[in-house]
């Protein structure tokens, strides 16, 4: 088979201090680097303060990214999450960073637990400006199969220009569940020369992701935002999912890219 898979990295998990979860810009960065020395190609990076919280005060955000690159050429990728309560611009402060070369792209709002996670499609098409004059390159990431339909609209519009990077998130609650059915709905509306992965949320093993690779993904993501769970145990650092999951494609036939193999594809 011999398919390259590329490994994203999000390497801080949503609770805050405490459980060896990386906050400071040295933890975050340190533990980038251990999994950029594992095969780990892109990290994922939300703005937080030294508490953890998700912020718009850039401080500890630009931080990280100067350590991160001091040490390592593994391709940031900026987060726009943030919070609903943070205006439109204050999302997209993460993408102005000289060192981010792609930013994640919510396409659609959802119930997320209790909460309601805005994310309209006039901010939508602010956040593709905003990064269009950056020339920093969108994610797309998908919560639920209508979003998929948003976001080729916005691709019909010119509004995003192709090749795109779509990544699906599965397992939120209440977003779309991880399926293959599911993944093969999505996967078979990716147009032509575009890519497509997966964030697997709350995954106890390796196995969603093994099937994403095989069913064509390109990129598939671990790290203590999504689960720190792996194989009937509990990592420590980012570092053991990173290897893991590297063991587990290889294992299965894939082979890992570099950086280089990765800026090849998600920077097109």
């Amino acid at each position: 088979m011999q398919k390259k898979i590329i490994i994203a990295l999000a390497p801080t998990g949503g609770w805050g201090l405490g459980e060896g979860n990386p906050v400071s810009p040295e933890e975050i960065a340190e533990q980038t680097y251990e999994c950029a020395a594992a095969g780990a190609a892109v990290v994922h990076m939300h703005a937080r303060d030294e508490k953890g919280a998700l912020t718009a005060d850039m401080h500890c955000f630009n931080r990280t990214c100067e350590l991160i690159r001091a040490g390592s050429d593994i391709i940031i990728e900026a987060s726009t999450g943030g919070i609903s309560t943070m205006t439109t611009e204050e999302r997209a402060y993460p993408a102005a960073n000289p060192h981010a070369q792609i930013a994640s792209l919510n396409i659609g709002t959802l119930n997320f637990g209790d909460k309601v996670y805005i994310n309209s499609v006039p901010d939508i098409r602010k956040w593709i400006a905003i990064m269009a004059n950056l020339k920093i390159k969108p994610s797309m990431e998908i919560f639920d199969t209508g979003n998929m339909d948003c976001a080729l609209n916005l691709l019909k519009q010119g509004l995003l220009t192709p090749p795109c990077n779509f990544s699906f998130v599965c397992n939120l609650n209440w977003g779309m569940p991880y399926h293959p059915a599911i993944l093969s709905y999505l996967r078979d509306q990716v147009p032509a020369g575009s890519h497509w992965g997966a964030n697997l949320i709350n995954s106890a093993d390796f196995s969603q992701h093994i099937e994403v690779a095989k069913l064509g993904g390109a990129v598939v993501r671990v790290g203590f935002e999504d689960s720190r769970r792996y194989n009937g145990k509990i990592a420590q650092r980012n570092v053991e999912l990173v290897k893991a999951l590297r063991a587990e494609l290889e294992d299965n036939g894939f082979s890992i890219a570099t950086v280089a193999e990765a800026k090849a594809v998600l920077l097109a």
